[in-house]
C-alpha cells in the first residue's frame, strides 16, 4: 500500500506497448519494490512503489524506467493529458483552436474540463459534414473529391483553416472513420488523421485502431492531446 511505503513515484505515459511494459516490470523486479500499471485508451499510469529497498536502488530503477520509456512519459506526477496541454500552452502564451470531425467535440470537452482553460482555448469547431469543412474551415472541395474526407490532405487543410485566424497560435484537427460502417470513400473503419499545426508548419499523423466506435473516438482524442502536448513543448 502507498500509505505504508517509504516513497513512490507516479509516471504518466502514452501508448506503452507490451514489450515496454515487460521491460519495466523486469527493472522493478527487486525485493521491496513494486510497479502498478493502469491503462485507458492508450493513456497510461505507472506507480513505482518503494516499500523497503534502499533509496539508491529505488532511484536506479526509476532512472532505468525513465530511460526506457523516454518521450512516452509526459509527466512525472499524477495528472492528465489535457491538464498538461493547458499548462504548457499557458506557459508559452499560446492560444489553441480545435477542428473535430470523428471526435465530435471530445477534445474541446476535455480541455474545458481543466480549470482556467479559458486562458488557452480560443475556439472549437465540430465540422462533421464535408460541406461544413468547406464552409467553416475553407477546406477545398477539390481536395475532398480527390483524396476523400478521411485523408492527410483534409486534416492538414482543416488545421490550416484554423490558423488563418491571427489570434490562433496552435491548431488541432481530426478526421476519420469510426464506423460501424465505412464511408462513401470506402475508408477503413478505425483509420484517422490528426493535424497538429502552428505558425512553424503543420504535421499530420495517421492512426488506426481496431476497436468499437466509441473506443476509436476516445483513442483518437487521447492521441491528439498527446501529439499536441509534445509539439507545443517545442514551440
Amino acid at each position: 500500500m502507498i500509505e505504508t511505503c517509504k516513497n513512490y513515484c507516479v509516471l504518466k505515459a502514452f501508448d506503452i506497448d507490451g514489450d515496454m511494459l515487460v521491460k519495466c516490470r523486469e527493472l522493478a523486479n527487486v525485493d521491496g519494490v513494486s510497479l502498478e500499471f493502469a491503462q485507458r485508451n492508450l493513456d497510461c499510469k505507472l506507480t513505482l512503489i518503494n516499500k523497503s529497498a534502499s533509496d539508491i536502488t529505488y532511484q536506479r530503477i526509476l532512472d532505468g524506467i525513465l530511460e526506457l520509456l523516454k518521450s512516452n512519459v509526459y509527466a512525472n506526477y499524477d495528472t492528465t493529458l489535457e491538464q498538461c496541454l493547458i499548462e504548457n500552452a499557458r506557459s508559452k502564451g499560446a492560444k489553441i483552436a480545435v477542428a473535430e470531425s470523428l471526435t465530435g467535440g471530445m477534445i474541446c470537452s476535455r480541455l474545458v474540463n481543466v480549470p482556467g482553460s479559458s486562458s488557452v482555448l480560443y475556439e472549437g469547431f465540430v465540422t462533421y459534414d464535408a460541406s461544413a469543412k468547406v464552409r467553416r474551415l475553407h477546406v477545398k472541395l477539390s481536395t475532398i473529391e480527390e483524396h476523400g474526407v478521411v485523408s492527410e490532405e483534409v486534416a492538414k487543410e482543416m488545421a490550416y483553416g484554423l490558423l488563418q485566424n491571427n489570434e490562433i497560435d496552435f491548431a488541432i484537427s481530426t478526421t476519420g472513420c469510426a464506423g460501424p460502417q465505412s464511408d462513401e470513400y470506402d475508408t477503413p473503419v478505425g483509420l484517422s488523421y490528426i493535424g497538429i499545426g502552428s505558425r512553424e508548419g503543420i504535421q499530420v499523423f495517421d492512426t488506426f485502431f481496431d476497436k468499437d466506435r466509441n473506443e476509436i473516438r476516445k483513442c483518437v482524442t487521447n492521441t491528439a492531446l498527446y501529439l499536441a502536448l509534445k509539439n507545443i513543448k517545442e514551440l
